[in-house]
């Protein structure tokens, strides 16, 4: 192994850098109750397949309808979960911190976004591509009934705020001139 590594922008980064990253997602993936079950060394693999991104507050890390398959964890930071009624109107559906997971319903079922995620404090998480996680999962069948549940549940929670907010559309203005 080399004692440090260039980025594509032509960075380097050191071995001890490295170290901590590594030492940082494998720490994200055992902490995540998804993967707290899988064995140690399936955590390490996974592990070493993430990659470390960050987003400033405010910034949009998925937006409903998009196309994707990449699943994330969250490490630092909060993110918000919406979508949006049929006539328009947002929803919240979620706010996600430490140890959360977004992504999954793409990754797992094939289908375009099913909600936008974006970061209200700086966000930190670790991005792992489609293969990574469903070699993961096809070697530990618990995991995979564990996210298959959560997708359910967050499904059965979506239509819930959706019905909702249209059953309850903030008022309108009386003035639209102000």
């Amino acid at each position: 192994m080399t004692d440090h590594q260039t980025t594509d922008e032509g960075a380097t980064i050191g071995s001890d850098t490295l170290d901590s990253l590594r030492n940082g997602v494998e720490a994200v993936v055992t902490g995540s109750f998804l993967f707290r079950s899988l064995e140690p060394e399936s955590r390490r693999d996974l592990a070493d397949r993430g990659v470390v991104m960050v987003f400033p507050a405010a910034k949009v890390v998925l937006t409903e309808g998009d196309p994707s398959s990449d699943f994330y964890l969250i490490d630092q930071g909060v993110a918000e979960v919406t979508t949006t009624t049929p006539d328009g109107a947002p929803v919240v559906l979620a706010t996600l911190q430490h140890g959360a997971f977004f992504g999954e319903v793409a990754l797992l079922k094939g289908l375009p976004r099913t909600a936008t995620v974006t970061a209200l404090t700086d966000l930190s998480v670790v991005r792992f591509d489609q293969a990574d996680i469903e070699d993961v999962l096809s070697r530990n069948p618990g995991a995979r009934r564990i996210l298959e549940a959560m997708i359910e549940g967050r499904a059965r929670d979506t239509v819930e705020k959706v019905v909702r907010a249209l059953s309850n559309p903030p008022p309108s203005d009386p003035d639209p001139t102000t």
